[in-house]
Order: C-alpha cells, then sequence, then structure tokens
C-alpha cells in the first residue's frame, strides 16, 4: 500500500525543458562522480552530441514536482553474426539522496523499459550494481577479460620498425576501420561509427598512439593508459595479423616510458591480439558476476527473434543441417515463437509448432548471447528432447563471448 501511495506521487518522463535538463545533468554529475565539473561538462559536450542521442532520452523522475531520479539512455546496434539489434543503453541511474526509499529508482527503469518498447528497441544493456536490475529481466551475459603480461616477457620482441605516435584526428577513419574488421567476430559488441570516436576525441586523445608503414598509412592502433603498476590497454586493432607482434612491443615501449612493470590487455578471446598472446607467458583471464555488471534484457523478444534470422541462416548453412528441415517452438514465459529452418531459410512466428521446448527469458537471452552453452540449460531442467531438436538448436545457438568494448560503455 505505501509503495502504491509512493508511485502515485511520482511521475516519469522525458526532459521537456532546459531547466530540466539542467537539473537532471546536474543531480547525474553530483551523485555519480567525484569530479563533478568534468562529469558535468561531459554531459553537456561529448554526452549530448552522443550519435542519436535526443533530449527525451534523458529520463526523469518527479516528486511533487521536484526532481526526484534521472538516467541518461544511449541507442545502439549490437551484432551477433550477422544479426542487429537495436539497443537502449542505461546509464547514470541516479536518485537523489532526500527521495531514496521511495520506489524512485524502479518507477524509472519501468518508464524507459516502456519507452523503448514504444520506439521499437529490440533489447536493452547495461552495467549494473549487484542484485537489482535482474528483477527486470535483465541476465549477466557480458564477461570482462583480461590477459596480463610482464613487460620482461616482452624483451625478446625485435625492435619496433614501425612509426609509433599519437594519434591525430585525421586518423579516425583508419582506425575505424581497423576496429570495424577486427571486431566481426566478436558477439554483442556495439558497431562504431567514426561519429562515436569524434564525439569522445578529446577524451581519448591522450590515450591513443597509431603505428604506421613507411608511407605513412596507419595499420595499428592502441588505447591504454597507467593504471597503478601496470600499462591498461583497453583496446587494440591491427590491420592484419602480422602486426601483433608490433603492437605488443610498442605497449612495451609505452609501459617502459610509464615505468610500469607489467601490461594488461583488456581484449575478448576472439580478438586478433588476444590469440597472439597465447604464445607468451600471459595469464588470460574472464570474470562474470551473477546479476551485476554487463546485463541484457529483451525489450520485444518476438523482434529480437525475428532480427536473428540472418546470422540463424548462416548458421545452419554451415552445419549439417542446411538441406534439412528443422523446427523448434519456444514457449517463453507463456508466449510461443515457432523457428523453422528449410533447405537454409529460417522463419520465425509467433504461433504454436512442433518441438516445443521451454526457457525463462533469461535462459533464452544466455542461448541468443551464446554466454552458455546449449547442452548445460537443457540439462539445467532435464529436458527430454528429439535428436533432430539438440542438433537444430546446437546449430543456431553456438557459444560465443560477448563483450563490450570500455570504450563503448556507458
Amino acid at each position: 500500500m505505501l509503495f502504491a501511495k509512493a508511485q502515485s506521487d511520482l511521475v516519469c518522463k522525458g526532459v521537456e525543458t532546459d531547466e530540466e535538463l539542467r537539473l537532471a545533468n546536474d543531480l547525474m554529475a553530483k551523485v555519480h562522480m567525484a569530479d563533478y565539473f568534468s562529469a558535468l561538462h561531459w554531459l553537456e559536450t561529448s554526452g549530448a552530441g552522443y550519435p542519436s542521442f535526443r533530449r527525451e532520452h534523458t529520463r526523469i523522475a518527479l516528486w511533487h514536482g521536484e526532481l526526484a531520479g534521472s538516467l541518461r539512455m544511449n541507442t545502439e546496434t549490437i551484432r551477433l553474426g550477422e544479426a542487429r539489434l537495436k539497443t537502449g543503453g542505461f546509464g547514470w541511474v541516479t536518485t537523489e539522496p532526500r527521495h531514496r526509499q521511495k520506489g524512485v529508482c524502479r518507477a524509472l527503469v519501468l518508464e524507459t523499459l516502456d519507452y523503448m518498447r514504444r520506439h521499437g528497441y529490440h533489447v536493452s544493456l547495461l552495467f549494473g550494481i549487484p542484485n537489482f536490475y535482474h528483477r527486470f529481466g535483465f541476465a549477466t551475459a557480458l564477461a570482462d577479460y583480461a590477459i596480463t603480461v610482464e613487460l620482461e616477457e616482452a624483451a625478446t620482441i625485435p625492435h619496433l620498425t614501425h612509426q609509433l605516435r599519437d594519434a591525430k584526428p585525421g586518423d579516425i577513419p583508419a582506425i575505424q576501420r581497423i576496429h570495424n574488421a577486427n571486431d566481426a567476430d566478436v558477439a554483442c559488441s556495439a558497431i562504431r561509427t567514426c561519429a562515436h570516436l569524434t564525439n569522445k576525441w578529446t577524451h581519448l586523445a591522450k590515450t591513443v598512439r597509431v603505428l604506421a608503414n613507411d608511407q605513412g598509412k596507419v595499420v595499428a592502433y592502441f588505447m591504454a593508459r597507467k593504471e597503478g603498476a601496470r600499462l591498461a590497454v583497453d583496446e587494440a586493432g591491427v590491420s592484419e595479423p602480422g602486426l601483433c607482434e608490433a603492437v605488443l612491443a610498442a605497449c612495451a615501449r609505452k609501459a617502459t616510458d610509464e615505468m610500469v612493470g607489467r601490461m594488461q590487455f583488456l581484449l575478448p578471446p576472439t580478438h586478433p591480439l588476444a590469440r597472439f598472446l597465447l604464445q607468451y607467458k600471459s595469464t588470460h583471464e574472464m570474470r562474470v558476476t551473477h546479476d551485476e555488471g554487463g546485463m541484457l534484457a529483451f525489450i520485444n523478444l518476438g523482434e529480437t527473434l525475428e532480427s536473428m534470422t540472418p546470422e540463424w541462416e548462416r548458421l545452419v548453412a554451415a552445419s549439417s543441417l542446411r538441406d534439412a528441415r528443422a523446427e523448434v517452438t519456444f514457449l517463453i514465459d507463456g508466449e510461443e515463437y515457432r523457428v523453422r529452418a528449410h533447405c537454409g531459410a529460417v522463419d520465425v512466428a509467433a504461433t504454436s509448432g512442433r518441438n516445443r521446448v521451454s526457457f525463462t527469458a533469461v535462459e533464452l537471452m544466455y542461448l541468443v548471447t551464446g554466454c552458455r552453452h546449449v547442452e548445460d540449460i537443457l540439462a539445467s531442467r532435464r529436458r527430454i528432447l528429439s535428436s533432430e531438436t539438440r542438433d537444430f538448436l546446437g546449430a543456431i545457438f553456438p557459444s560465443r563471448a560477448p563483450y563490450i568494448w570500455t570504450f563503448d560503455r556507458f
């Protein structure tokens, strides 16, 4: 009863006036960051100019007309192989301290999810605090990866033959091309444009270095910063795998300049440089924390499954089912979706069909993103399925390593 009363005192909506936007930015900067002026500057410049950002994407909660909470949402497109999903990202979720314990955050999140539903988003993404966002259907599907290499391990690398220099704004198209080429196999990564790099360039300029060949063409890059006693390499890219050694040598030089004894590369395992580092003495780590961190939730399940068909057709074509008929019906929290394949063509319909298998929305998110093995999900409920159904599920739900680059987080 008290909760219902609290909700009736709240109004959640997108900002409409300059004053509402000013107050929302002020609140988010005060609560979220130790450096208030830096945070406010980002919200008013890079944040406001972020690609596809609209004023109404700052959502606010008013308690009897007084600002009680706010958040920002971003619009991203994430890739899953050939599939592209319109994604709404949550960030800067803030409650004014005097209005805590009134359900403000819950109301803001629910209203923003409804906004995404009305505006055609497929999924939502956030990097959440422990044990809160799972109640809205979010599942921890994204891991963090780190590869640690001691500086002395790089001592045997031949002398760097490429030109190493600080990146310039004119390098953005080359960096973007290299990033896209290296990122094709990174599940759930945000599709980045030159506009994304341009938008954050002032914050990146001190961390980005490029390698150029003897014609001056940019052939590799990395983003690195000193973090305690290590050099944190947030991102790297190579125009061809043979340049991985040159990037490692350049990072070693940077680590020497910063007087640190180790390098830590924050790379998903599918990245060319991550695979290259397997030949060195190194520590490869994967970290997943249940009900926090990188989390995803379906906004429109039917549209998401329909958007997966290009990737499912690619996967079926590469499987033993490429010339066969296959069908499965997902029962997801009371709703049915039939997925059929015939000679490589896949169709999805919100109807019943053969080979019914029940999943929760969270289990289906694990399968779609590939962060858990399909056999593990099936075994958790001891489902008895035909071999045809198991083969079909195994084909369309391969294991993946979902990841969002540090640069693309919000």
